[in-house]
């Protein structure tokens, strides 16, 4: 993904930086127009997880977990899982 022109982050620090660009002035947790599953999802990869570890983690198929974040990358109107997670943390939504 990084040679698409988009950004890896350790997994193991893509937490850290996810909080520090959200910021203290995110937004309180309000309107998600994600649903519960989504936002666990999206939980999973603000936390620098996998699709296959997330699918492992929640019990689901591949192929499932790839829809949903295709669907949450729509419901946000972002192009990748970085702004993703960086989006939601902003928003409150996670």
């Amino acid at each position: 993904m990084a040679a698409e022109g988009g950004a890896y982050f350790d997994p193991a620090v893509a937490h850290v930086v996810l909080r520090r660009i959200a910021g203290p002035a995110a937004a309180p947790a309000g309107h998600s127009p994600l649903s519960a599953r989504e936002t666990e999802i999206l939980r999973l990869v603000a936390e620098g997880c996998a699709n296959a570890e997330i699918a492992q983690r929640l019990s689901l198929g591949l192929g499932t977990v790839k829809g949903h974040i295709r669907d949450i990358l729509e419901k946000l109107s972002v192009s990748d899982r970085t702004q993703a997670a960086v989006v939601a943390l902003r928003d409150g939504i996670i």
